[in-house]
């Protein structure tokens, strides 16, 4: 008698492939949440930067003041930047964070040598629910220079 050979997989494989596979994900999905915050929260301070670096660099090219208005409701529900009423960009709303102004400003204002003309202020970029992420402060001094530190502003 010949005995054919069959190919693939028997089912106690793969019930343990299985098993092995919802093991790694319940130890990995707690972590998975933190992870995806504190991405949030790099990527809002990275848009805060980017926007101050464009405004300022529109400021000189253009030799007029260009603003980083938040929208109604706080910086949380995005900004948009503009020159004499026209908008250049929009950022929109962060789900789950909160951006607060140490100063409680509204506007960032860049003249057109590119010097801050409403002063230097800084943002703490934090989440609304209560984890163990730390906040981050990302502060912008009058020459339009951002530094993004761990922490709330002091």
């Amino acid at each position: 008698m010949n005995r054919r050979r069959e190919e693939g997989f028997t089912l106690i494989e793969l019930l343990m492939t299985m098993a092995v596979f919802v093991v790694i994900t319940l130890i990995a999905l707690p972590y998975l949440g933190s992870f995806i915050q504190s991405q949030r929260m790099k990527n809002a301070s990275m848009d805060i930067t980017s926007s101050v670096s464009f405004a300022r660099s529109e400021a000189i090219k253009r030799n007029a003041q260009v603003d980083i208005t938040a929208n109604a409701g706080g910086w949380a529900n995005g900004w948009q930047i503009s020159v004499s009423g026209n908008s250049l960009r929009k950022y929109d709303a962060y789900g789950d964070l909160s951006i607060s102004a140490k100063k409680n400003s509204t506007t960032l204002s860049f003249g057109g040598d590119g010097r801050m003309v409403t002063g230097a202020d800084s943002f703490t970029v934090q989440p609304t629910e209560t984890n163990k992420q730390q906040p981050l402060c990302v502060a912008v001094g009058t020459s339009g220079h951002v530094t993004t530190t761990g922490g709330a502003c002091g």
